[in-house]
């Protein structure tokens, strides 16, 4: 990868952007992790979003049993011309249960002759993954039904960050927290590996099926959690990693599914990024744009966003 000093663009519009994915070779749809909204930019112009979507009108009969509740979206991904959207599956930083964000949606995109986006849902909100998850028996181990009681930033707490498609028609879920097969020391857990959940129905949880599940896949981050996952070509991935219970500190990987093997990626000092959203665009799978969560920054205006070569 490059060393050049970063490049940022800075968008106004969202200012937590959490997920995100490429509708055509130059615009890009984003969520913001603390409004239940979608938003649509061109990748060249910065000074304002091309349209701003209320999932609140996209889904009349609603999005979650609680009005108002925030789905707190962290990650999106493109299959067969759907959007995927899921929700962080967590608690609240209290640890109480907040069930709007125990979503994964579906939305797909027509463009009207006005060049703007008609959005519609693709069958319903699903909310049963986490139930699905604790009955399988093989993600046991990872101890997801004592995840799911636990604040995400904690030690032991469930936080859901990445998603993508694969080439054969499945979700790989991205798990931030919790880590496993590490130790806590020092107050903090050490040395774990995070987790990959492969959703083989996707399409069809959105009627309503109980999701079905390949084996858990663990991958060795240095320590990290995931935060994204991108589909780069073939059987490559990009994995942006951070740290469970900070917003610092981000890390790149380069994941490949046909060896197993997990590399890190040597890239320019990111300085305060905080890496959330990885985007490849059509055609371009040696060129990713990342977006960072700029909502805590003082006067933020919106986000940042650096695009990167890949060696």
């Amino acid at each position: 990868m490059s060393k050049d000093k970063l490049s940022l663009q800075h968008y106004v519009g969202v200012r937590n952007p959490s997920g995100a994915v490429a509708l055509d070779a130059h615009t890009f749809i984003v969520a913001d992790d603390e409004l239940n909204q979608l938003q649509i930019f061109d990748k060249a112009i910065t000074h304002y979003p091309l349209q701003t979507l209320q999932l609140s009108s996209v889904f009349p009969d609603g999005v979650s049993d609680l009005p108002g509740q925030e789905l707190d979206l962290e990650a999106a991904a493109e299959l067969d011309g759907i959007l995927f959207w899921i929700g962080s599956h967590s608690t609240n930083r209290h640890g109480e249960f907040r069930a709007a964000r125990h979503t994964l949606l579906g939305v797909k995109l027509d463009v009207t002759g006005n060049s703007y986006w008609q959005a519609q849902a693709v069958g319903k909100p699903y909310k049963n993954l986490l139930q699905d998850l604790k009955a399988d028996a093989r993600f046991d181990a990872f101890q997801l039904a004592t995840a799911s009681s636990i604040a995400p930033k904690d030690i032991g707490g469930l936080s859901i960050e990445g998603l993508t498609a694969t080439p054969e028609g499945t979700l790989l879920i991205g798990v931030r927290n919790p880590l496993h097969d590490g130790k806590v020391h020092d107050g903090g857990y050490r040395q774990g590996k995070a987790l990959l959940i492969e959703l083989l129905n996707p399409l069809a949880v959105l009627d309503g099926a109980l999701a079905k599940f390949g084996a858990p896949i663990s991958l060795d981050l240095e320590g990290h959690g995931i935060r994204d996952i991108a589909w780069s070509h073939k059987q490559k991935y990009l994995i942006v990693a951070g740290p469970y219970h900070s917003k610092v500190a981000s890390q790149l990987f380069r994941w490949s599914r046909k060896s197993g093997k997990v590399k890190a990626v040597a890239h320019p000092d990111l300085g305060d990024l905080n890496l959330e959203a990885a985007v490849f665009y059509p055609g371009e799978h040696r060129r990713v744009q990342l977006l960072s969560d700029d909502g805590k920054l003082e006067h933020a205006e919106g986000f940042r966003s650096i695009e990167l070569s890949l060696d």
